[in-house]
């Protein structure tokens, strides 16, 4: 009875560390979205970055409800059928990289 006490006492632990993890990785990325402006009208959208960051041109960029047309240190472009679905998007400032932060498209 005691080992069974044990493991599941190590189960529970794991589950705490786990949800502590995935609930501070959540807050944060609330907070780095706010570094991005989105745009779309008619399916095209438009990302870039709030001075002093830039848009990451060398990272792997990707809209869920669309296909990529560019990126550059500007601005990050799709096209897509609607204004909907999450931009994954990387931004830089200096030598401090952020990404992917997932951005709503409405």
């Amino acid at each position: 009875m005691m080992r069974v006490s044990k493991v599941l006492g190590s189960f529970v632990a794991v589950g705490a560390a786990l949800v502590a993890i995935s609930a501070t990785t959540e807050s944060r990325a609330g907070g780095d979205e706010e570094l991005l402006n989105v745009a779309c009208s008619g399916g095209a959208v438009t990302v870039t970055a709030k001075a002093p960051w830039h848009t990451n041109d060398k990272a792997p960029w990707k809209w869920d409800k669309g296909d990529k047309v560019s990126v550059d240190e500007h601005a990050a472009k799709f096209k897509g059928a609607k204004c909907e679905g999450t931009v994954k998007a990387f931004v830089c400032n200096g030598d401090q990289c952020k990404g992917p932060i997932a951005v709503p498209v409405k």
